[in-house]
């Protein structure tokens, strides 16, 4: 059995590829894509930040009166 890594920038090449794979039958055992790994490393600073600021009860110690302030609901009809 041979195992073979590729790196391939342009989308239409990799889809091209993974066409004939699928075509000649060969097992396609792990697809990766770096765009989706370096978006989800991203996300997890981003969090990390988050959480560094530290915990949402003490920014928001009323929540109820909070979401009352930043909901302004519009009146129903007829219930105003």
């Amino acid at each position: 059995m041979t195992t073979i890594t590729l790196e391939i920038s342009d989308p239409e090449d990799a889809e091209m590829i993974l066409n004939l794979a699928k075509r000649l039958n060969l097992k396609i055992v792990e697809k990766s894509e770096v765009e989706l790994l370096e978006r989800s490393k991203k996300a997890l600073e981003i969090l990390k930040q988050i959480a560094e600021r530290g915990n949402l009860a003490n920014a928001i110690p009323d929540p109820v009166k909070w979401q009352k302030e930043i909901r302004k609901d519009k009146p129903l009809l007829g219930r105003e």
